[in-house]
Order: C-alpha cells, then structure tokens, then sequence
C-alpha cells in the first residue's frame, strides 16, 4: 500500500494535530498517526492491521461506510460522515470524518484516507448555549473569545470570563473601574507578556498608542507562556473603546506546518469552511478549495489561472492587492474586509497572507487563508451596542426603543422592525422602523394575519430566512404581506405576554439566521419587556407623587394653595424679584365679620362662603398671580409685576365683584372684604418682611370702616408700635 501510494505516511500525517487514519481495500487499518492513536486510546501495534468494525458504536454506520469501498470509480470521492466511535477504553466520543479514495497509478482503488475531529467539546457547548442565561453579560461569556469594553476614560465596564481566562496573570487587576493602563502594567510586572527585548516601558508605550487608535486594526500579541493573540479594538458610540481577544496559538502553529502538509493540502483544505486558497507572485490563483470556489461560484478549473481578485467589486480590489503586497516583501498580512463575492453574498472575512518561500528565500506565491466572521463580528458588535444603547443615560424610554429597533434591522438585514400590542385577537403596532415609514404606529390587524401568532403560539423566538420553502408559506400572511424573512420573539412585560417584536424582509435572506441570532431577538424582547414595565411603574411613581404634592398643596376647602405651598411660592417670588428686579404686589385679605356668619348660619353655612369667596377672586386672576389660604378667613395674594397703582386698581375690582358675586341666598349678611397691599422693596430679604407690611395695611383697612383696600405706608409702622 505505502509503495502504490508512493507516500511516507508517518512523515506527512505523524505530527500533524488533524487525527489521520488509512485503511486498505479491505478496511484493514494500514496507519493511524499520533493524533488518531490518542482519539482512539489505543497504540499503533493495536490498530494497525485490525479492522476499522471494532470502533463503530452503530453497526448500521460501519456497513453504510462499505458503500465507499464498493461503489464505482466515478463516484468515489471525498465525503463527510459523523459519527459515533467507541474507544479502545471503552467509552465514546463524536467526531466528524472526512474520507478521501487512494488508487494506485492504474486508478484502482486501494484504500482510503480518514481524517477525523473530535467534536465532542463542541457539541457540549452547543448544549451550553442553548441553556445560557438571557442577559447580556452570560451572551458575552458565549463569545468564544476574550471580550472588553472600556469607556471613554479607559476605564473597564465589563469583559467576559474568557478575557480573564487568556490574561491569568493579571485577573487580580481585571474588575470594572480599573484603568487600561493599569491592568496592562500589572501583567506586564508579572513577565506576562513577551515584549520581544523591547524595554517594559517602551513596550508599554508602544502597546497603549495601539489600543487608543481602536481603528479595528488587528493588533497580535504573544504572551510569555508562548500562546498568541489576535486583538482587535475599535471605538464605541460613547468613546469607548470595544476590544476582542482571540487565541491564535494554533493557527500559528498549523501555519508552521502548511510547508510540510502541503502536498496533502487538497484533502484538508476541502474539509474546513474557510476559503484556502494559494496565488502566484502575479495574483493568479494556483489553488483554491472547495469553500473558496462555492464563494467564486465557479469550478475550480475555471478558477485556476485566474486572479480572483478581478470577479470582485472595483473598489475592493485595491485593499485585496495593498494585503498582497505587503505580504509579498516576505511578511505575514492580514486584514479584516467585507468583501461581496460572486455567489451574491456579503461577507466580513478576516483574510491572512502568508508568502511561500522557496529555497533561495525568494517569496514565490502566497497562501491565503479567508475566515467568514461575519456572524461573530455582527453579534459582537450588536451586544457592545445593545449595551450602550440600554446603559446610557442619554436616551429616553422612546429613543432607546427606537434605537434598538434600528439596531436589530441593521443586525438581521430587514428593513421593518415592529414592536406590537396584542390584545386577544387584534395585533397594534406601537412602534415601527420602516424605509418610508410604511408602517404606522396604531395601524392594527387581525393577529391571525400575521406571522407573529406563530411566535405566541410557540411561546419562543422563531424564524425564516426563505418563507417560501418553509411552513409559513401556508399561513394567510405570506398571502397577504409576501414576507420572505421573519424572526420574531414573544414580549412579556411583567410575565405577562404583550406582544412582539419582529424583523421582516419580502426578500429572501442570503444567510440563515443562526442561535446567535435567536439569542439576541430574545435580548431585545427582554430588555424592551423590562423597559416597558419600567416606564410603566415609573409613570405610576410620578403620577402618585404628583397627586401627593397636589394634596400636600391645596386647601381641601377651598382648592386653593395652602399656607405652606403659598409661602414656598412667595419666597420664590421674593428671590425672582430679588434677581431681576421685576416688582409685584402682595395682598391680604381678610373677609369682614366672618365670626358672626358662623355664629348665626353655623359653620357649613360659613364654609360656603369662603368657597365662594376664593372661587369669585380665582376667576379674576391671571395664571403668573399666586393665591392662597393663609389662615381661617384670611387670604393672601401675589399680583406678579404689578406696582402698588395697578394692585390698588386690581383689588378695588375683586372688592366690588364680592359684593355683587359672593353672597348667599339662606345668608342675610352681606359678605364683604378689606384688604391691605404691600409693594416690593429692596428690603424685603423674604417674604415675611413684605407679608408683616401687608397685614399692616389690612389692620388700617380693618379699624378705618372694613370694605375697603388700603396700601402700606411707613407711618403705619409708628402707628402700630
């Protein structure tokens, strides 16, 4: 088999981290490398010549796989299997297989190379995530890498376990409020990070300078313990400064490796999801992978000889050709672009170039390696601002529900995003983000015509990316609406259901959503949830403070100001009056003879009359003018900007309108006035100063006859002392 193959099989699988596997027609293993030996818990003498039946947990899946072995030569070719394989130790583990036909130099076919992954740790966190907490913070610990924002002071507001796992050493520092610098300067203390024989503080500098640029430029940074960073840092609304941290420890490793693999590249570049791809010192493409030509949506063999760069939109060439320079002087590049390929989709892509150096040392080509992190970047970037968005301070109840609705129409790619009040069978919009404002808060429909009665009825988020090829082809809105696009998630508001929120399209989506995705239409239906219970309880809160200050304010009888809240607004006069200069006028009043009204009508008579009193000088007032019941038939009133002349006219009016309006018929008493008015003076440091010289006046009112107005003057001071 080695010999037909004409392949050193320890020297090209031994050390690689991939778990390598070849059998013979026969299904005889020939070869297991390290890796395969350490996923299997069985040494190399146990393998090799056994058959591959003892492994298979399923039987049924041991006899399908004899299908590659069996099937004709033109339809041997590479495919991908899971499965379950049982250990030599006993227990289990998932992996993922992807096999690929040897033939000998006649095309016989003479074995087949496995390559398998164990997929076990990845199946445990897909079950994590399904279990994972709805709130920010647990979403943020889902991101597989390290993840931090700093305010606009640099100070830490919060990161993810995973970005105090990758800086151990400088845990102890890593706590919201810390700065930056310090915790870089407390790692850098304990020899965490290499500074490559720079000198701490030049190093330091250096590091610092980078993080406040924040232009989203890719910052790699090797820690003392060998492992490798890729960072990337970029500016939040707020000035902030969003950070990620991802390991690349192995990549750069499996890039030391990619000499020795390369002539095995087709077998494993086939089998990962990242485009690979390898190009000559002119662009032309000498190799690419299956990925890589799905995203061209081309052959391979119309592809190679190509520069792939030319089948993309002008305006990205330039930044593709700049990366390929660079790295043509010898030098790893990288970059992060969002680049349109020709299958009609938009993809963020973290694309590496390395140069291929020949022997002489001369770069001869490059190999590129383009990663899709579309969905990691957007879900990144949606809860860093879904978190500014709630967190601030700035935005009010209205502008924060808007907010998030442009957030998620950005995120999802749709146009329309909803919130709806849903009262047993009627659907109302309460908000909505529509290009022209089709969609019109109040608009109501039949719930029964919308997709959302799906969502209630499965009391979780659901969506579509193609509503035509799914189940909601059937339901009476896409008759009615054509919404190819859906996802959408019940709103509860104190766990009570009270609608949705929704974001559609009447295209179909190039990409399906994903449980990212799902996650973060449910943060959204939790978070505005919150909020509307929030502004609910809060307006509770201000309508029964209002009612307390309202009560705590006003005469119970006569609906007027009190003594308390007369004076508080009188002293504010005083010190208006103090600042600007703009005088007024205060008024006591005091109703003649109200003793005798009590004694002879009784007090229910007597508590009509100062109803009717403060309703009949009420209605003369303007609203700048303050009144108030100040004792038990005394008043006082404020006439704002109005010297002792044009009081003395005010007053003489509401004198003579008592007479005529405030009587009562069972009242044989004529129910009259006398009042006593002071001006502002400079003197007047409070109000009591001023009120003292109008209660001066209305005693002069009060001994000269009654029924009368009379103004303050400085004689009445001698007179009453």
């Amino acid at each position: 088999m080695a010999g037909s193959i004409n392949l050193d099989l320890e020297q090209s699988f031994g050390d690689l981290n991939e778990c390598v596997l070849i059998t013979n027609s026969t299904r005889t293993i020939i070869f297991a490398n390290k890796a395969m030996q350490n996923l299997l818990r069985e040494k190399s003498e146990n393998l090799v010549g056994s058959t591959t039946r003892r492994f298979f947990a399923d039987k049924e899946q041991f006899d399908k796989m004899g299908e590659l072995y069996n099937s004709p030569a033109d339809q041997r070719h590479r495919k991908a299997y899971s499965l379950n394989l049982l250990r030599g130790d006993g227990t289990s583990v998932p992996v993922e297989v992807v096999s690929a036909p040897l033939f000998d130099s006649n095309q016989a076919l003479t074995g087949l190379l496995f390559i398998a992954r164990d997929v076990s740790d990845r199946m445990a966190l897909e079950t994590k995530l399904s279990d994972i907490a709805l709130t920010l913070e647990d979403a943020l610990d889902a991101v597989s890498e390290g993840f931090a924002i700093y305010d606009a002071e640099d100070r830490l507001i919060l990161c993810n376990d995973n970005y105090r796992d990758i800086y151990a050493h400088s845990a102890p520092a890593i706590f919201p409020g810390n700065r930056f610098e310090d915790i870089l300067r407390f790692g850098l203390n304990r020899k965490q990070y290499e500074t490559d024989g720079m000198e701490d503080e030049e190093w330091l500098t250096d590091r610092l300078a980078k993080h406040r640029e924040a232009d989203g430029a890719i910052v790699e940074q090797q820690l003392q313990n060998g492992r490798w960073l890729r960072i990337s840092e970029t500016r939040t609304r707020s000035g902030g400064i969003a950070g990620i941290r991802a390991d690349i420890t192995e990549m750069k490793e499996a890039k030391a490796l990619a000499e020795k693999a390369y002539r095995n590249l087709y077998l494993m570049a086939d089998s990962i999801s990242a485009c690979v791809g390898e190009v000559d010192i002119e662009g032309k493409c000498q190799f690419l992978n299956k990925t890589g030509c799905e995203w061209f949506n081309a052959p391979r063999a119309d592809l190679i000889g190509t520069r792939l760069r030319d089948r993309l939109p002008e305006s990205e060439r330039a930044c593709i050709q700049n990366l390929f320079m660079k790295a043509l002087k010898g030098h790893k590049a990288s970059k992060e672009l969002s680049i349109h390929y020709p299958d009609g989709i938009t993809r963020v892509s973290q694309m590496d170039c390395s140069p291929r150096i020949n022997n002489r040392g001369e770069v001869e080509g490059l190999v590129v390696l383009v990663t899709d992190i579309t969905d990691r970047k957007k879900t990144e970037t949606t809860l860093a601002e879904l978190y500014t968005i709630t967190s601030t301070r700035e935005l009010g109840h209205e502008e924060k529900i808007a907010e998030i609705l442009r957030l998620g129409c950005d995120h999802f790619d749709t146009p329309f995003g909803i919130i709806s009040h849903v009262i047993e069978d009627h659907y109302t919009i309460t908000h909505a983000r529509s290009p022209n404002r089709e969609l019109v808060p109040g608009t109501s429909f039949p719930l029964q015509d919308t997709y959302c009665v799906l969502t209630l009825e499965a009391n979780e988020p659901i969506a579509t990316a193609n509503a035509a090829n799914s189940e909601f082809a059937k339901h009476p809105c896409y008759e009615i609406f054509a919404l190819e696009t859906y996802i959408g998630a019940p709103l509860l508001v104190d766990g009570i259901i009270h609608g949705t929120i929704n974001f559609t399209a009447p295209d179909i989506r190039k990409r399906p959503f994903t449980s990212a995705d799902i996650q973060i239409v449910r943060q959204f239906a939790d978070w505005i949830g919150h909020e509307i219970a929030r502004q609910r309880d809060h307006q509770a809160l201000m309508d029964a403070k209002v009612n307390l200050e309202r009560v705590a304010s006003i005469d119970d009888l006569t609906q007027i100001l009190n003594r308390r809240a007369f004076l508080d607004r009188a002293n504010a006069e005083i010190q208006r009056y103090r600042r600007s200069g703009q005088a007024f006028t205060a008024v006591m009043m005091d109703i003649d003879r109200f003793k005798q009204i009590n004694d002879r009508h009784g007090h229910a008579a007597g508590d009509r009359v100062l109803k009717k009193f403060a309703d009949t000088v009420g209605e003369e007032l303007r609203t700048v003018d303050v009144f108030g019941r100040v004792g038990g038939e005394e008043f006082c009133l404020i006439l704002c900007g109005a010297g002792i002349e044009d009081a003395l006219n005010v007053c003489e009016r509401l004198r003579l309108k008592i007479i005529s309006e405030c009587q009562l018929d069972h009242v044989d008493h004529t129910v009259t006035c006398s009042m006593g008015l002071a001006s502002t003076t400079r003197d007047d440091i409070d109000f009591s100063s001023l009120m003292q010289k109008a209660d001066m006046a209305l005693y002069e009112a009060k001994t000269s006859g009654r029924n009368r107005c009379t103004a303050f003057s400085k004689s009445q001071i001698s007179e009453t002392t």
